[in-house]
């Protein structure tokens, strides 16, 4: 097994802890957790997801906490069997890293009960995200973009964002990142 030499372990460091916030979004969210999901994103961050634009950390936060749902970790007392409501799934994150900034793109698939018990996929699709290093080393998402599986017959076309670029504000549409 060969040596990994030390200009070569920074970019590997650098895509584990982006990796590290990839997987924690997916997690805090399972767990309805605004305070930590928004910890995960640049003060001026974009959430694109939807046919909407969230602006901003407190934005996104918000979309995050709804129902004033803001629960503790798994390891707070008392919420060690505290069942999520839902499970994200990530897999096949490709990470590019330029400097200080990085690039993302890794599947999803979100998996709820329904009220038979029966667990379905209710969301398939992928996660592009751009990301940035703060001055104290932390990665912080500046936007993402949620795309869903398309539809038979709108594979490899952007109808869906589309379609919701068309319903947009003037306003809502001019902060988009593309």
């Amino acid at each position: 097994m060969s040596e990994v030499a030390p200009a070569e372990l920074g970019p590997l460091l650098d895509k584990l802890a982006i990796r590290d916030v990839l997987e924690r979004y997916m997690r805090y969210n399972d767990d309805l957790a605004a305070d930590r999901i928004a910890e995960l994103f640049d003060e001026d961050a974009r959430f694109q997801v939807m046919g909407k634009v969230h602006v901003g950390r407190e934005a996104i936060r918000a979309m995050f906490n709804r129902d004033g749902a803001n629960r503790p970790p798994w390891t707070a007392a008392g919420e060690l069997f505290t069942q999520p409501a839902s499970i994200h799934i990530s897999s096949n994150p490709v990470i590019d890293i330029d400097g200080d900034t990085a690039s993302a793109e890794s599947d999803f698939l979100v998996v709820r009960r329904d009220p038979g018990g029966r667990a379905r996929s209710v969301l398939v699709g992928r996660y592009r995200d751009r990301l940035r290093r703060l001055d104290d080393g932390r990665w912080v998402i500046y936007t993402r973009t949620g795309v869903s599986v398309a539809r038979p017959g709108d594979e490899h076309t952007d109808h869906e964002w589309a379609t919701a670029l068309s319903l947009m504000s003037d306003s809502d549409r001019a902060q988009l990142r593309t």
